[in-house]
């Protein structure tokens, strides 16, 4: 196994990513280093001959302000699992004392076709080398055999001030600063002169050995008083982009009878103001415990690490080892987060649950379940949760039930309440949706959605949806965030549904973390547009708007035309229809809630439909209104029954492109002496497109683009 230079050029010749981690518009002949993780070890390869090692030259001692690694990656592929960082000692043997190497950096997650930057700072006494290693997934893993990279590019060995808010409290606090409006100052310390209370030594030490080392801690012996309180500041950061929040991640040893509460707070250096993000209070162990707490300013910050003293002198706190990265983190641990929603299930639920009995409109449940086997012993085909990525790890799982699951039977998940606010927040998951035989009627496995809830004061629900995505995505965990938008006490919840697939899929999530600030939909698939309906339960927020009693109908079991199942799970129930057999009306119209313009001027309204029943008179118009004016512009999309198998009902696709320069509505009208059309998964999305089918396009349509 062996790291190779590569480029941009070359990528789709010999492998790695289509281009380097340069902004510029050259990055295609631009360099960097790559490992191809498809390619296979000879065999009786030992496992950690199964990776890739680029090795830096021999360095002398860092000093006590260290060295920081900054660096570009990208890493994609099926068989690409991860890359670490690792301070090798020079007068260590690879083979024979691992246990000498140190991790200093890990992940394992795809970069989404992205560079990502990353620093890392570390100190060492002694001759050492920097090690980047390439880890690809197992030999005996089918999936190894797909291609897969790991890629690092512009690797810069810089001083340690450059890695900006990190500090290992070695030479001093880094470019971390004391209050002057505070009680007292936090102190540099190697370990406590009292057994007591505080930490014997650094985080470094105590997990890896040596003798060197520092930390930062309050000291609470006199002439300190409860309550009494020490604020830690650091350098000026940048504010986070939309889509990148950053995770802080440190040690925290909180060990004495009399410990008080170690909090972090943001400060918005622009507004001035600071909020709780992160908070602890009393006796944790006499052991160093590694925390996180996502982190997300529209503007420039400081992080406050605030040390209140407790009921007695026995009550120092140490932190050791901050560091940030870009990306969120679930609040760790859980209990310190502001809002109880973060969850990685290691534990527990950390508040969530399943829907009660008195409020079920669900028929299943959601499980946690270790990646070895589920609920009541039964294996899983997910064998790795994603924050421990072992399988020991928990997450959640859709659970399948042999007594009431049919297409369509669904589980909600639903968080406590969180309290509204006229500023947005995100909330962030790993998913699965992994559906591993596919039938010839294409993918069928079901869906994963988020929802927001409120209830009004008049007890009137509003469900509104933020994320949904439809069968299968792959074998492996995705990221995915939603915008939260809820200026009104609300709860979250994950609803599962399955499709009608029988093969032993899975849908999965793991690792939420709710964070402050806007966000964009990830992926862009899951987005929800206003209109977007699968008339899994309703009609969404369409509306029959036909002024006879005659209007368009959810299909059920007793009520749905020729035994026609639904386009989505195959489900029994779960679209819509029209039939004028001797209804004494031939029109029926369902219009869609208000549309707003778009910044692209255009969308693709896209829909399944089919006709059914014995007459050739059905037609299905889709017709565009202005809001404005309530005038309706033209029919966009026309479609007669003549000459279609009616008897033998089948789902066709069809799109059409709308005019999406202001506001406007979408009316689909149906016209029938006897017979009629049905209609399914109806979705909005950005963009133009052409019409299908063809025949669709009305003649007056023809005529103006001609």
């Amino acid at each position: 196994m062996r790291w190779d230079a590569g480029a941009g050029s070359l990528s789709n010749w010999l492998g790695g990513p289509p281009k380097d981690a340069s902004p510029n518009d050259d990055s295609q002949r631009g360099g960097y280093v790559y490992y191809e993780t498809s390619f296979l070890p000879t065999p009786h390869t030992t496992k950690k001959g199964q990776h890739a090692y680029i090795e830096s030259s021999t360095m002398g001692s860092t000093g006590p302000e260290g060295k920081c690694v900054g660096f570009s990656f990208s890493m994609s592929g099926l068989s690409a699992t991860g890359l670490r960082v690792i301070l090798k000692p020079r007068n260590s043997n690879a083979d024979e004392d691992d246990d000498m190497e140190r991790v200093l950096w890990s992940n394992k997650d795809p970069t989404g076709g992205q560079w990502r930057q990353a620093d890392v700072l570390y100190t060492y006494n002694k001759e050492h080398q920097v090690v980047f290693e390439g880890i690809a997934k197992s030999t005996s893993d089918p999936l190894r055999r797909y291609r897969g990279h790991v890629a690092v590019d512009n690797v810069a060995l810089k001083p340690g001030t450059d890695c900006r808010g990190h500090c290992t409290f070695e030479g001093g606090f880094c470019a971390w600063t004391n209050d002057e409006d505070d009680d007292f100052d936090w102190s540099l310390g190697r370990g406590s002169t009292n057994p007591s209370t505080g930490p014997a030594m650094d985080c470094t030490s105590y997990f890896h050995g040596g003798m060197e080392g520092g930390y930062g801690y309050i000291d609470s012996s006199y002439p300190r008083r409860p309550g009494d309180v020490a604020r830690l500041s650091s350098p000026e950061m940048d504010a986070t982009g939309v889509d990148t929040p950053l995770c802080l991640s440190f040690w925290t040893h909180m060990y004495g009878n009399g410990i008080g509460t170690l909090t972090i707070l943001l400060m918005d250096v622009r507004e001035g103001n600071e909020r709780d993000i992160w908070t602890l209070s009393g006796e944790q162990g006499n052991a160093w415990y590694q925390a996180e707490v996502p982190v997300s300013s529209p503007n420039p910050f400081k992080i406050v690490i605030v040390g209140k003293v407790g009921k007695n002198i026995m009550g120092d706190i140490a932190v050791d080892d901050l560091a940030f990265r870009v990306g969120s983190c679930p609040t760790a641990p859980q209990i310190a987060a502001p809002m109880p929603g973060d969850c990685t299930f290691e534990v527990d639920e950390c508040g969530w649950a399943n829907v009660p009995s008195r409020e079920r409109m669900d028929d299943i449940d959601w499980e946690r379940v270790s990646g070895v086997t589920g609920a009541e012993g039964r294996p899983q085909l997910q064998t790795f949760d994603h924050t421990l990525s072992t399988d020991k790890g928990f997450y959640m799982t859709l659970a399948r039930s042999s007594n009431v699951q049919r297409p369509a039977s669904r589980a909600w998940f639903t968080s406590r309440e969180f309290p509204g606010s006229a500023n947005p927040h995100c909330v962030s998951f790993w998913f699965v949706l992994n559906e591993p035989f596919i039938g010839n009627s294409g993918p069928s496995l079901g869906a994963l959605s988020v929802y927001t809830k409120v209830i009004e004061p008049d007890g009137n629900v509003i469900r509104k949806p933020v994320w949904k995505l439809y069968n299968h995505q792959g074998p492996e965990w995705h990221y995915a965030q939603a915008l939260i938008q809820e200026e009104k006490v609300f709860t979250i919840f994950f609803e599962g549904i399955w499709g009608s697939s029988l093969a032993n899929g899975l849908i999965g999530f793991d690792d939420i973390t709710l964070f402050d600030g806007g966000c964009s939909t990830v992926p862009a698939s899951a987005t929800v547009h206003a209109g977007d309906c699968r008339f899994e339960r309703d009609i969404c927020s369409w509306i029959n708007s036909t002024a006879s009693n005659t209007f368009w109908k959810l299909a059920t079991v007793a009520s749905r035309p020729a035994n026609l199942p639904d386009k989505t799970y195959n489900a029994p129930e779960g679209y819509i229809y029209f039939d004028l057999f001797n209804s004494g009306s031939s029109v029926v119209r369902l219009t869609s809630p208000h549309m707003a313009a778009t910044e692209d001027r255009q969308l693709c309204f896209a829909f399944w439909f089919t006709a059914f029943g014995s007459g050739e008179s059905a037609e299905l118009h889709v017709v565009r209104v202005d809001n404005t004016t309530d005038d309706e512009n033209r029919k966009l999309w026309s479609l007669e029954a003549r000459n279609m198998d009616t008897s033998n009902p089948t789902w066709r696709p069809a799109q059409v492109a709308i005019d999406a320069g202001t506001d406007f509505r979408i009316v689909l009208e149906g016209r029938a002496t006897n017979g009629g059309f049905a209609i399914d998964d109806i979705s909005f999305t950005t963009g133009a497109c052409s019409t299908r089918p063809d025949k669709a396009t009305p003649k007056e349509a023809e005529e103006e683009d001609g």
